[in-house]
């Protein structure tokens, strides 16, 4: 979310306080502290310049390596506190960790509403391209416009489902590792989502990319990818960084005489994946079948984030779980739909 001009001095003169009296603020009054900021214990800790681990080392003896959960909410009133931004840590890191949309967006913008109005750029080659301008003559424009393209967002979420029975014998530490495998499901539909608006546009108006079919319906050749490279890269003048495929083709361009080569690509020993034409092949198992996406990562995608991952503080501090909601409000928004391009072989 977006803060306002006072909030941001204060978040600014809380974390900016002396180690010693930061730590002065412990336990419910830490936690309504960052609440009422907007920030997280993970910002608090590194003010302190310490982490997790070692603020509950220091400050309640405890090792989160080895302590159960049940132990933990023993062990000091105010350690408890800590444990919903224990759970959201643990869900970001899975969420960014595995899945690759962070690194084929352009940002990750935060908005204040569920719908966002996207600025653009309408290019016209004829009309922005450099000439000699005569004295008093027009100058060439490119524009950026605003109140076209409105994208919303929908919240997506996970529920997990456990009884605080099943929880609290368990070492915090495991918690985290099941907690970052959930972050990864997560991550993995927002994975989806953005392959399907890079092959298909976001819906907020002409967004859809540009569709080159292979020379010869049904099949793949290493001609089919350097059309589509230099269409992006001559013919809109962008960059191409990614090639997204699904399981089937990634295996089909695997096969290609131009990629088996050993004394060029070591996928066969090392499990590398080759990089197309400079580009890298990236795997994606929601990826529009028969469909190869080429795209440059710096200008084709934003990500708009309306709220962050909440998760049932409430629930977690007083050891209710049963079903305990993970849920964010976000999509991905085309920025320039000439950006990215899409080749097909499904096209008789």
């Amino acid at each position: 979310m977006a803060y306002r001009d006072d909030m941001v001095t204060e978040r600014v003169a809380f974390l900016s306080q002396e180690p010693e009296a930061l730590r002065q603020v412990r336990g419910a009054g830490l936690y309504e502290t960052l609440g009422s900021l907007g920030l997280s214990h993970s910002q608090y800790f590194r003010a302190l310049g310490t982490n997790v681990r070692d603020y509950c080392a220091q400050e309640f003896g405890i090792d989160l390596d080895r302590i159960t959960v049940d132990r933990f909410f023993q062990s000091d009133p105010n350690a408890k506190w800590l444990f919903p931004d224990m759970v959201r840590d643990a869900v970001l890191r899975g969420m960014t960790r595995k899945p690759v949309y962070p690194e084929l967006i352009i940002r990750d913008e935060h908005i204040t509403s569920t719908a966002c109005d996207v600025p653009y750029v309408a290019e016209n080659e004829s009309e922005e391209e450099l000439r000699t301008v005569a004295e008093g003559a027009a100058i060439p424009e490119s524009s950026i416009e605003y109140g076209k393209r409105v994208v919303k967002l929908d919240k997506k979420g996970r529920g997990v489902v456990a009884s605080y029975e099943v929880i609290r014998r368990m070492s915090v530490d495991m918690l985290r590792v099941h907690l970052e495998r959930i972050g990864e499901r997560l991550g993995r539909h927002l994975d989806a989502r953005l392959a399907q608006i890079l092959a298909e546009g976001d819906g907020s108006g002409s967004t859809a990319p540009v569709v080159l079919d292979t020379a010869e319906a049904g099949t793949w050749a290493y001609g089919d990818l350097v059309n589509g490279f230099m269409t992006l890269t001559l013919g809109h003048y962008f960059t191409p960084t990614h090639m997204l495929a699904n399981a089937a083709l990634c295996k089909t361009i695997l096969e290609l005489d131009a990629f088996k080569d050993a004394a060029h690509f070591d996928f066969a020993k090392t499990g590398n994946l080759p990089t197309p034409l400079g580009a890298r092949l990236v795997p994606m198992a929601d990826q529009p079948a028969n469909k190869l996406t080429i795209l440059d990562s710096g200008y084709a995608v934003e990500k708009l984030t309306e709220q962050d991952l909440l998760v049932e503080s409430d629930k977690l501090i007083n050891q209710q779980w049963d079903r305990t909601y993970l849920t964010v409000v976000t999509d991905f928004a085309v920025i320039y739909e000439k950006a990215r391009v899409v080749v097909q072989s499904d096209w008789t």
